[in-house]
Order: structure tokens, then C-alpha cells, then sequence
């Protein structure tokens, strides 16, 4: 009875990863057998598959090979090929079960991460300083013949011709950066100041225009409760995005948007939000 690797991917569970992709493991799993204990499924998608060995001279016993090969070496850990980013797995030998658990990152670790952008599909080796929400809740919310009823844009969202909503952002200082964070975020504001506002869209004195209040319609979940915090809205020039500045002073938000943050808070949004680590 003839046997394959191919056989082992049909039946059982297959990584996401071509089987040509790059891995770290060491000389000792590789050349010597030593049963794989510790998997790793790094934040920045790396895998890594080690020994019980000691890690100390790890630059001298460091290997990267394909994940074929270390498959070839020991298909059980095809079990874990569904194993989250930012997860490992553990076990003392082979016939235990794996013991999986978040990896413990330092913020250094974190900043050095990188990410991959939802918008451009690419990889960026610095982690993101601005997030936002494709649509307003109120309209995440909607059954599917509401929906079908309203309009959504890239700018701006009506639901049912009763509420309506633009996109701003929320700017927060950064002190070590020349360039702010930013929550792009949903307003929901009163028919009035959006019919001015569609009125004047092209208008080069735009920018001119008073704030206006508005009602915040997107979860920040670094924060307390943001939904239904109340705003303003400062138009900008032509081509850019309005400018949303919170109102509630007893907010935490209301704090950070006045007095800046550092660059530990923006990591701290990073393992929040992206990697789903607290």
C-alpha cells in the first residue's frame, strides 16, 4: 500500500500557507528528530516549529525550511493548522495533545509586528495609525429590506430618507509622531446640516461653515461606550474628510482627543483591534 503527503493533506486538516511556505524550526528537529513541542503562529503570520532544546545559541541551530518539510517530519502538527495568529501551541512529547494559548507579546514586539491592510492588501511593517468602520451601526444593524432602502457611500450613509450620516475622523496627537492617529468614524447629524452640507460639497469656502452637532455612531472598543456620544463636525476643504471633535468632556476619548497620547497607547489599540490581544 503505497503512502503520500498529498494523502495527508486530503484527509486531514490543511494549513492556509502554500506548502512551500518559509518556516523557522532548528537543526535539531530537522536533522536529529527532536520531537516538535512548540508551535507557534506569530502575529505577523510567521510559523515556527520547535524542539524542547534550549533556544539560547538559536541564531547557530536556526533553520528555515518549508512547511512541507516540517510536515514530512511530523504531520501531527497538521492538527494545529488552523492555529489563530498570535497563539501557540505546546506539548512534552508526541502522543500529548497540544495545549494552546495566546503568546504573551512585549510592546516592542508589537510595534515591530506589522500588519496587513485591508484596503491595499499589502504588507506594512509598522503597525496601523488609523482604523475606522466601513458604515454606521445603525446601518450594520439593518434588516435586509431597510438596507435595501437606504444608501450607503464611502462618505455618506441615509436611512430610509429619516437618518443621516457622514464620515469624519477623530484626530488624537501623537508625541513622538508628525502625523496624528485617527478613528475614522460614522455621525449621525439632522437633515438640515446634511442638506447644507450636500449643498456646499463642491464649494471652495466650505471650510468656513460653524460646527455642527452630530451623534457618534461607531463602537470604539477601547474605549467605554461611544455609541450615541455627542460631537461636533468641522467641514474642511474640498477633497478632505470632515474633522469630528467630542463634546462630552467626562468622556476618555474627550481627554485623549485634548491632551495627545503616546506611542504605547497606539500599541495597546494595535493588540486590541488587530491582533486581538489584550
Amino acid at each position: 500500500m503505497s503512502f503520500s503527503l498529498k494523502n495527508i493533506f486530503k484527509k486531514a486538516k490543511k494549513f492556509k500557507e502554500p506548502e512551500n511556505t518559509v518556516v523557522y524550526t532548528t537543526t535539531y528537529v530537522m536533522h536529529e528528530k527532536s520531537t516538535i513541542t512548540l508551535v507557534s503562529h506569530e502575529l505577523n503570520g510567521d510559523w515556527q516549529f520547535m524542539g524542547n532544546e534550549s533556544l539560547e545559541n538559536f541564531q547557530e541551530i536556526a533553520l528555515l525550511v518549508s512547511l512541507n518539510q516540517v510536515v514530512k517530519i511530523d504531520n501531527s502538527i497538521l492538527s494545529l493548522a488552523d492555529l489563530p495568529f498570535g497563539h501557540q501551541a505546546t506539548r512534552i512529547k508526541k502522543s500529548d495533545k497540544w495545549k494552546i494559548e495566546k503568546i504573551h507579546y512585549t510592546e516592542s514586539e508589537i510595534q515591530e509586528m506589522g500588519y496587513y491592510c485591508s484596503q491595499c492588501g499589502e504588507f506594512h511593517s509598522e503597525i496601523p495609525m488609523s482604523y475606522g468602520a466601513e458604515s454606521p451601526t445603525s446601518y450594520f444593524n439593518l434588516d435586509e429590506k431597510t438596507r435595501e432602502q437606504s444608501e450607503l457611500t464611502q462618505d455618506i450613509c441615509i436611512i430610509n430618507q429619516e437618518r443621516f450620516f457622514i464620515k469624519g475622523q477623530i484626530k488624537i496627537k501623537v508625541d513622538t509622531q508628525k502625523d496624528p492617529f485617527t478613528w475614522n468614524v460614522w455621525v449621525e447629524i439632522g437633515k438640515e446640516d446634511f442638506e447644507t452640507g450636500q449643498e456646499n460639497w463642491t464649494e471652495e469656502n466650505r471650510f468656513l461653515r460653524m460646527p455642527y452637532n452630530g451623534i457618534l455612531d461607531t463602537p470604539l472598543n477601547c474605549y467605554p461606550n461611544t455609541l450615541g456620544l455627542k460631537v461636533k463636525v468641522q467641514t474642511q476643504k474640498v477633497g478632505i474628510i470632515p474633522e469630528i471633535i467630542v463634546s462630552e468632556t467626562n468622556h476618555p476619548l474627550f481627554f485623549e482627543q485634548e491632551n495627545g497620547i503616546d506611542m504605547n497607547r497606539v500599541t495597546g489599540f494595535a493588540k486590541r483591534i488587530l491582533y486581538s490581544h489584550e
